[in-house]
């Protein structure tokens, strides 16, 4: 099979936290797009903190951003194509968060602004490193549509944090994460398989010569919707029980392995 649409997942899967990215991936980026296969990221991070990663990456189409609520031209920052969350939606996840003792970020295009920032608290680094904007009363202070929207919870408790909110919100929103901190919101139809549907067909390129890879809960529907879905394998064990196939972890360059072996191979017709 020949691959010409690659999207890999950031956190987790293409690099792991903390540390930069490999040589050899970065390689294999350029390996697949000589190949023919352009690559992208698929990520829950906005724009702007997937920057300079598209810029060493050399990647030169769209990227989808929150989620797949938000895919980004890299070459002018164009956005292509977006879905915000509707306030009445947006104000009741806050009133969830605040129920329960915890924060909740909301994002506007490029800005992040919750209720408070606590310099003690364990998300502090967290909302620093997004540049999060304290406004006193979120509910008081939204008046437009968000991109995304998160609730804050502690390592231990997002997980179950999920699970109960998709209990609440039940064939209203779509709950998920794909970060240890964050518990994600957005319509029930957008997620990142509804995303790299779009782009491709935006690009013109069948489902059948699409590839993914991801870790984590968020990843789900992006490996659904790929013509070859793949999981690193530090991945979430549901994502290891529903791939199409698994790859190494994240720390030992899954993501390079994953092109070398279905692009490269595939395009010299050695096959998948």
């Amino acid at each position: 099979m020949t691959y010409r649409l690659a999207a890999a997942d950031v956190d987790g899967t293409i690099l792991a936290r903390g540390k930069a990215i490999s040589p050899r991936v970065r390689g294999a980026v350029a390996g697949a797009r000589r190949f023919g296969c352009e690559v992208t990221l698929a990520s829950g991070r906005m724009y702007p903190l997937l920057a300079d990663l598209v810029d060493l990456l050399g990647i030169q189409v769209p990227v989808i951003c929150y989620g797949g609520a938000l895919i980004v031209d890299p070459r002018d920052c164009q956005v292509l194509y977006q879905r915000t969350i509707p306030l009445d939606l947006a104000r009741e996840v806050i009133k969830a968060a605040r129920v329960r003792g915890h924060v909740a970020r909301v994002y506007l295009g490029d800005d992040v602004v919750v209720d408070r920032i606590d310099p003690l608290a364990y998300n502090y680094d967290s909302l620093i490193r997004v540049k999060a904007r304290a406004v006193g009363n979120l509910l008081e202070f939204l008046d437009v549509e968000p991109t995304h929207l998160a609730i804050d919870a502690p390592p231990d408790r997002t997980r179950a944090l999920v699970t109960e909110m998709r209990d609440c919100f039940q064939g209203r929103l779509n709950v998920t994460t794909g970060h240890p901190l964050l518990t994600e919101f957005s319509l029930p139809d957008v997620h990142k398989g509804t995303a790299l549907s779009w782009l491709a067909q935006h690009l013109g390129i069948p489902r059948s010569e699409t590839l993914a890879i991801g870790d984590d809960w968020n990843d789900l529907p992006l490996l659904r919707a790929a013509g070859l879905g793949l999981a690193v394998a530090n991945a979430q064990p549901e994502l290891v029980a529903m791939a199409d196939g698994i790859v190494p972890s994240v720390d030992d360059d899954g993501v390079a392995v994953a092109l070398e072996t279905h692009v490269f191979r595939g395009a010299m017709g050695e096959g998948d």
